[in-house]
């Protein structure tokens, strides 16, 4: 079973090679702002870019950079060229998650929580008398069409 509740406050998300990362929750408005910020960047980056994998790809990479950056309030294990603790900006956010895994964890585990929900809203089964189920009773199309066909010839009407 899940919980339907979400998320209130902000909490900790473990990424490779030692990262940890606080985020705030994730709402379905920060969800859109964040894909039309990310169309807004593709348009003006790559206005040429069809429609096809190339495309998908570049908004993916953008969108998880975008959740990123308006998400992420504190990081541990990031470091700067010097050795020390790299300061959280949104630079060195995009460059974090540029890093093959680094991307694509924090977007498997930020998003974890509204795929679940999703699937659990859509993993309900059809109402008993929802359109999957065979309609039941007497058959009214059956009687209408033997009606409305006409006499056999001979036959009284």
């Amino acid at each position: 079973m899940i919980s339907l509740s979400q998320p209130k406050e902000p909490f900790d998300l473990d990424l490779p090679y030692g990262v940890t990362v606080t985020v705030k929750p994730l709402t379905t408005a920060a969800m859109s702002l964040c894909q039309t910020a990310t169309r807004r960047r593709l348009e003006r980056e790559y206005p040429e870019a069809e429609e096809g994998e190339q495309r998908e790809g570049l908004f993916h990479a953008y969108l998880i950079q975008e959740l990123a950056v308006n998400h992420i309030t504190a990081w541990s294990g990031v470091g700067d060229d010097n050795g020390g603790e790299a300061p959280l900006n949104r630079q060195n956010v995009v460059a974090l998650m540029d890093r093959y895994p680094m991307g694509e964890r924090f977007y498997q585990l930020f998003t974890f929580h509204q795929v679940m929900l999703n699937a659990a809203k859509n993993g309900s089964a059809p109402s008993a008398n929802g359109i999957s189920s065979p309609a039941e009773g007497q058959s009214t199309a059956e009687s209408v069409l033997i009606a409305a066909s006409p006499a056999p010839e001979g036959s009284p009407d």
